[in-house]
């Protein structure tokens, strides 16, 4: 339902009960990870490490956590079906930061570095978004036509999204050099100019705590919808409830946006000047949460002068909407392959407050009983490119990732892992 709300109608079950799921993924598109890496992935200066290491060049990056509660989904019986839905998502997105300028920032200082000086010049966005939200949804699913061996369904989800926090950096125009200081055993920036901005609504981005998702700092409306046809070549036979052969969707999801009043005290827009001989030592910067960056930036006026190119006090932040595609075949029994598509349709080159979003295809052949399933999922999308999987359905409980057979194999750029518990009853 998630994926594609038409599939509430003419479901199989009488009622499904989602108990509790989790899914959490990193992916960038330059390091990658092996299997023995995996149980330090999620840890936030490993995932620095590993994102923007020692390298130089453009790295984009994301990381999500996605979190269903207790959810429901009814069926009448006839034509409709409904569900009511929880949910909760952390979401950051990193795009086009200099991997050699984040390093300096964030590592200690490496005196042997032979990649210094090294000189960035960038007509990029340099941009790091970070959005944390809820959901609560209300859906319903009908049967738009059923002749013979043809049906289409149709489903929508309403959402009142009640938005925790967001918190955004942009670096524009960024031109300059960093060298090295041997004396002070520290990297510094000259002759550079560009502009920065940060913005923040909300809770403290730079350290979210699981309580910190049930507090409410925006709100917004949001939705999706989505359309199936199903092939139902026994329809009319002896087969009450007859299963289809091949099954083909459309869906946009995450429609919506989450209005926010902007903290003055945490944003500002400033204008950077390090000119003639002036040095910025970059372990000024070591330690310095994204969170309090205004009050750093604002401090040093010699080096970034405030502007006032961004003043409104509220902004709209969008959800990460996408169009998704996908076609299902039933081969034999329990046998199936499906082929699923997303196209992201998010914007966060002009409105840096957004998530960034990538598509991606995925092919996903899948063995299917009541107890057990078994999914073999190979995808590739334009962050992380080539990736497979696993996951296994017993009875209630699934788990799985969908890189883990990458990581076991070789090395993946993406790192997921998914759980959760959920029952039905079938008619």
């Amino acid at each position: 339902m998630f994926f594609n709300p038409a599939n509430i109608s003419g479901s199989r079950y009488r009622f499904d009960i989602n108990l509790v799921s989790v899914s959490t993924l990193e992916g960038n598109d330059h390091f990658s990870y092996k299997l023995k890496d995996m149980s330090q992935t999620f840890k936030g200066d490993s995932a620095k490490s590993q994102l923007f290491g020692k390298n130089a060049g453009p790295s984009s990056g994301t990381m999500n956590v996605d979190f269903h509660g207790p959810s429901v989904m009814f069926n009448t019986g006839k034509k409709t079906s409904f569900a009511l839905t929880t949910r909760a998502r952390v979401f950051a997105s990193v795009v086009d930061v200099d991997g050699k300028l984040f390093n300096k920032i964030s590592e200690d200082f490496n005196s042997s570095d032979p990649n210094l000086p090294y000189t960035i010049s960038s007509s990029q966005n340099m941009r790091v978004a970070i959005n944390a939200w809820s959901e609560f949804g209300a859906s319903i699913g009908r049967i738009l036509y059923d002749q013979g061996p043809h049906m289409i369904k149709g489903g929508i989800t309403l959402k009142y999204l009640s938005g925790a926090g967001n918190g955004y950096a942009n670096i524009n125009q960024f031109n300059g050099k960093l060298d090295k200081d041997l004396v002070a055993q520290d990297a510094y920036l000259s002759n550079t100019t560009g502009h920065i901005s940060v913005g923040f609504g909300g809770i403290n981005i730079s350290n979210i705590q699981a309580a910190d998702l049930t507090k409410k700092h925006g709100s917004g409306m949001g939705g999706d919808i989505g359309v199936i046809y199903e092939y139902r070549p026994d329809a009319g036979t002896e087969n009450k409830t007859p299963s289809y052969k091949f099954k083909f969707g459309l869906s946009l999801l995450d429609i919506g946006k989450i209005k926010y009043k902007k903290d003055a005290l945490r944003s500002g827009d400033y204008d950077i000047n390090i000119t003639g001989n002036e040095r910025f030592y970059m372990n000024q910067l070591n330690g310095v949460a994204l969170n309090d960056y205004n009050t750093f930036l604002s401090s040093k006026p010699q080096y970034f002068t405030p502007s006032s190119s961004n003043i409104n006090t509220d902004y709209s932040v969008s959800l990460p909407t996408s169009l998704q595609i996908d076609a299902d075949y039933h081969v034999e029994k329990g046998f199936f392959v499906s082929l699923a598509s997303q196209v992201s349709l998010s914007n966060n080159k002009t409105k840096v407050y957004n998530n960034q979003t990538y598509s991606g295809v995925t092919l996903t052949p899948r063995f299917e009983t009541k107890i057990f399933g078994f999914y073999l999922p190979l995808n590739y999308n334009s962050l992380s490119k080539f990736n497979a999987g696993a996951s296994f359905r017993f009875g209630p409980v699934f788990i799985g990732s969908g890189s883990i057979v990458s990581a076991l194999v070789s090395r993946s750029r993406q790192v997921d892992f998914h759980f959760g518990v959920r029952f039905g009853g079938l008619k």
